[in-house]
């Protein structure tokens, strides 16, 4: 143990800065490291993901184009014509922006098909406009073919579609008007059929297109995923390192504040709970560590010796308020609860128990004749031969009062006490006075013993040895009777 002590108010301040000293520390390394990799992840952001929205929207215009063009295939009048031809060539043109020549070129080539189809959609209308202009010449009766001619889309404009008015047209025409009609219905129906391979062409350019931007969309993401995670690798392991430096002064901790704080605290506890039953022997304890505890351990020290002090005053006040100060027997008091206790006791397990009451003879005259030291000479040697015969574990030799004395004798019957009483009464007979010889000494007994419904009680005990003492005197004195 070390002689200087350090107090713990200050080891404790100076535990608390260093902790916070290092998790300080930790927490600026772990800050550089992190603020590293927000750079790392801006730069990533920066780098991949303008493309990524770019690529985005391109497919966004991508789907307008297909919708656009699908419009324009379907488009009847040249108003709507123009317009799908300027929102195409918008869309079309805002690929030429981006620094892709696949984008370029292949922009270049869905532009041209769009044009081709508007020619043609152009071209198929001026065709129809001929037709209608040839049947309104005629002056035959034909409103029902004009009416199919008006109705009908030109890109509808099928062989199997149109051969019903073409027969009719065939009948009410001349020669020559019907063969312009037919020449200009069969350019609209190859116009039609070169159209439907157009748009085919287009589509596919289309598809290829959006399947670039989606092979490129996924290629940005998975190139932003890869580089994220590795950022999260990163913060994960600079996470999982300020965590580990944590447990493990946070660790050393708990094991310091048991070595020096909580166990010494435990030790104090249990040295503090045991001064209540240290018997004999002082609660001793070892040192502490820290001047406060130390302080305390000296303190619990201290009291477990005044309590064992006052232990032992208590135990002399208490055999001294249970014994008679002038001839050392048990007094009243401790008689009283002897009793009562062995009379439980032979309720509950029906053990004998018998009761002598000792009264000595002629006392009153001893007294009056030899003075009160003689008469208290002889309580005292009367004290002497009772204490003989209650040797036994639960015996006991009371003073009951004056000159009467009772012997309290567990597990013993009716035999037994008779047999105790004949010795008691030849042992008083020996008693001799030193300076004076000439004393006849001898004392009268009576018996009670406890019988259940009779004598079953302390007092009961009392009363009929008494009784039996009382007819022990008035046959004669030096003799026991028995209560019955």
């Amino acid at each position: 143990m070390r002689r200087s002590q350090l107090k713990m108010s200050i080891t404790l301040v100076i535990a608390v800065l260093s902790i916070l000293c290092v998790f300080t520390i930790a927490l600026l390394l772990t800050s550089s490291l992190l603020k590293g990799i927000s750079d790392n992840a801006g730069k990533t952001v920066n780098h991949y993901l303008p493309e990524l929205v770019r690529t985005h929207q391109g497919a966004l215009k991508v789907e307008q184009i297909h919708r656009y063009l699908d419009a324009a295939y379907r488009v009847q009048n040249a108003a709507e014509e123009r317009s799908y031809r300027l929102l195409l060539q918008v869309l079309v043109h805002s690929f030429m922006l981006d620094d892709d020549d696949y984008l370029i070129s292949e922009a270049n080539n869905i532009m041209f098909d769009i044009q081709e189809l508007l020619y043609i959609r152009h071209t198929q209308r001026a065709l129809l406009e001929e037709i209608l202009d040839i049947v309104d010449q005629s002056d035959a009766e034909l409103a029902f073919v004009r009416g199919v001619f008006s109705s009908i889309s030109v890109k509808n404009i099928r062989e199997d579609i149109m051969q019903p008015p073409l027969n009719q047209l065939s009948v009410n025409l001349s020669e020559d008007d019907y063969s312009e009609v037919q020449y200009r219905v069969r350019f609209i129906i190859d116009l039609n059929e070169q159209l439907d391979m157009l748009v085919i062409d287009a589509h596919q350019r289309i598809a290829g297109l959006a399947n670039y931007l989606t092979t490129d969309a996924v290629l940005r993401t998975r190139q932003i995923s890869d580089e994220v995670g590795k950022d999260a690798t990163l913060v994960s392991f600079y996470f999982s390192i300020l965590i580990a430096i944590l447990v493990f002064f946070s660790l050393m901790i708990l094991i310091t504040f048991h070595k020096l704080i909580l166990r010494p605290v435990q030790q104090l506890v249990l040295g503090l709970r045991s001064i209540e039953n240290q018997g004999d022997t002082t609660v001793k304890l070892p040192k502490m560590y820290f001047k406060e505890l130390d302080l305390i351990r000296h303190s619990i020290e201290e009291y477990s010796e005044l309590t064992h002090r006052l232990q032992a005053v208590n135990s002399d006040l208490e055999r001294l308020s249970q014994i008679d100060g002038l001839t050392g027997l048990a007094n009243r008091r401790m008689l009283d609860t002897k009793l009562n206790s062995e009379v439980k006791r032979s309720k509950r397990y029906h053990h004998p128990l018998s009761i002598l009451m000792i009264d000595i003879d002629h006392f009153k005259k001893l007294n009056d004749e030899y003075g009160h030291q003689v008469g208290d000479q002889g309580l005292k040697l009367l004290a002497e031969v009772l204490q003989r015969f209650t040797q036994r574990p639960g015996e006991l030799a009371a003073r009951f009062g004056g000159e009467e004395f009772v012997l309290v004798l567990p597990e013993s019957n009716i035999s037994n006490a008779i047999e105790m009483a004949k010795m008691i009464l030849v042992e008083s007979r020996k008693i001799v006075f030193p300076e004076y010889p000439e004393i006849k000494f001898s004392v009268s007994i009576g018996i009670s013993c406890f019988q259940k419904g009779v004598s079953d009680s302390a007092e009961l005990l009392i009363n009929h040895a008494d009784k039996a003492l009382y007819q022990a005197k008035s046959a004669g004195r030096d003799c026991f009777r028995l209560y019955d």
